[in-house]
């Protein structure tokens, strides 16, 4: 009961393999570059009293200040929480 299948018409079989290879490599490479949106940094000099919560909710907009608390860690590499007067940190803006 085995079933030989013979191709009838190679162009057109190309031609729609041609075709289906493209537009599925277009929606992948479409897709990954509307996904990217690079992260600008400004550079801000830590003052007397500030915090990485007051400075979230300075620069952050109105994004979750935990999660921007999470970005501005990452950014400069902070294993803590503890800042103090004088750093320099590097503040991302989107």
């Amino acid at each position: 009961m085995n079933r030989r299948y013979i191709l009838v018409n190679k162009r057109r079989f190309i031609v729609i393999v041609a075709m289906a290879l493209m537009i599925i490599s277009t929606l992948i490479f479409s897709a990954s570059a509307q996904g990217f949106k690079e992260i600008n940094y400004i550079t801000v000099k830590i003052q007397k009293g500030d915090t990485l919560w007051s400075i979230a909710e300075k620069y952050g907009g109105n994004s979750d200040i935990r999660k921007y608390i999470f970005e501005i860690k990452k950014a400069n590499n902070l294993l803590n929480s503890q800042i103090y007067e004088g750093d320099e940190l590097k503040i991302p803006v989107y």
